[in-house]
């Protein structure tokens, strides 16, 4: 009977010795995981901060930290591909192994990242690209071992960059993204036909821009904006342009200045133009200054072929003078235009007509406007007619009809006169620059004589 009293005794005395460890042990280790899925959230955000605590201070300062975790030498585009990385990043603590005698513990963390070296990824070439590629990724997994040290007062995890350096190795890996500023491959620039940065009566002033070839060997290049300004006045911003040559011509024109911006010949009013061109990133890239000069100009003067032989005009005539207005206009679709069915030839209306009016059909891309006046002569060969004043005069831009554009350059009357009709049409308010004439001529006999 004391045998097994002395028995039982010294089982109680090694269970309890047993749970006194087993409790230890899962304090340590519940101790180790905390520490670590507290370690593994800093690591994760990037706390630079925080994971220095992790460190003794003699072993990485704050800023090796975060060079490591975001390279100060980094660009926009290289910021925003090692960001779109980080984002995918995740973590699994493992169970601790808890090594009694040595009071450390050993924990495998798990890291989970987007594999930035897939095919996708690598053939990404600008920056929504790249975050595109990457959060649909395959995954890529990251294994490192921590050892925590359970003898002080409060856990420490012995090798904390281990974990640090391998979960952003990525900063580290050239990924083929143009280093530095766009600033740094800019090698010149020069005005477009004005090489003194002087433009005299134009409607166009522009620059040209050169960067070196090897800017194109990268990937994340970034675009440019461009402003232009007169005196202090901002009169145009761009949208990014994607630089796909090492050679871009930047330009502004009348239409970007709209009518306020131009002269009563139609040319961009005098004063001093700024071009400022900036990365897409608002980094300074380039400025020029150049001049525009208006020298006062000329009404072009005009004239009409003598059509006496053929009195119902039976052929279109019609001239264009603008090489411009020539190319933008489907010729076989244009003419005169009988409105109210008294035409009696292609370029002849009988005398009971209303409406005089020349179709010019244009490419529906065209919204420019256009002057127009007519010109009466009782001859045909309209003797005198530059001297005389107009019969009517107007102004149009471009209808939209089916897959084309029309000017319709019309003139309405309660009664025209039997004789001959000049239309005479300008580029410009001023009226100064003819771009295009035709004639034709209403005769005695109305639509019901001449179909008799």
């Amino acid at each position: 009977m004391k045998r097994l009293t002395r028995a039982f005794i010294t089982s109680l005395l090694v269970l309890s010795v047993l749970f006194s460890l087993c409790g230890c042990n899962a304090r340590q280790t519940d101790a180790a995981r905390a520490i670590c899925d507290e370690f593994c959230n800093d690591v994760k955000n990037g706390d630079a901060e925080r994971l220095i605590t992790y460190f003794d201070g003699s072993e990485t300062g704050l800023d090796e930290l975060k060079e490591i975790i975001s390279p100060s030498g980094f660009n926009s585009e290289e910021t925003a591909f090692s960001e779109a990385v980080k984002a995918t990043t995740r973590y699994n603590v493992q169970d601790p192994v808890y090594d009694y005698k040595a009071k450390t513990a050993t924990v495998f963390l798990s890291w989970g990242q987007a594999d930035y070296t897939s095919e996708a990824v690598k053939s990404a070439v600008t920056v929504p690209e790249f975050k595109t590629a990457i959060a649909s990724a395959p995954e890529n997994i990251i294994t490192v071992s921590v050892t925590v040290d359970l003898n002080g007062e409060t856990p420490r995890i012995v090798n904390p960059k281990d974990v640090i350096d391998a979960v952003y190795a990525f900063n580290t890996v050239d990924h083929g993204i143009m280093p530095g500023m766009l600033s740094d491959y800019y090698l010149d620039g020069s005005f477009v036909l004005a090489p003194k940065g002087i433009y005299t009566n134009t409607k166009e002033i522009g620059i040209r821009l050169n960067f070196d070839e090897s800017l194109f060997s990268y990937i994340g290049v970034p675009g440019i904006v461009y402003t232009v300004a007169m005196e202090k006045d901002v009169l145009f911003t761009s949208d990014v342009i994607t630089l796909e040559e090492n050679s871009i011509r930047l330009d502004f024109n009348s239409e970007m200045a709209g009518e306020k911006g131009l002269s009563e010949d139609g040319f961009l009013l005098a004063g001093e133009y700024t071009f400022m061109v900036f990365d897409e990133h608002s980094k300074d890239l380039a400025s020029f200054t150049c001049t525009v000069v208006n020298e006062d100009v000329e009404k072009e003067t005009f004239e009409f072929d003598d059509h006496k032989e053929d009195y119902y005009l039976s052929n279109l005539v019609y001239e264009f003078k603008d090489s411009d207005l020539m190319g933008d206009t489907f010729v076989y679709n244009s003419g005169w235009w009988d409105y109210d069915g008294t035409s009696v030839g292609k370029s002849a209306f009988a005398s009971n007509t209303k409406v005089l009016g020349f179709s010019l059909a244009v490419s529906s891309d065209n919204d420019s406007e256009l002057y127009y006046e007519y010109y009466y002569s009782e001859e045909s060969d309209f003797e005198g007619i530059n001297e005389s004043g107009p019969v009517y005069q107007g102004s149009c831009k471009p209808s939209l009809y089916d897959d084309q554009s029309c000017y319709d350059l019309d003139y309405s009357a309660e009664e025209f006169k039997p004789g001959f009709y000049g239309l005479v049409v300008y580029g410009d308010k001023a009226k100064k620059h003819i771009v295009f004439t035709a004639a034709c001529i209403v005769v005695e006999e109305s639509s019901e004589d001449v179909l008799e």
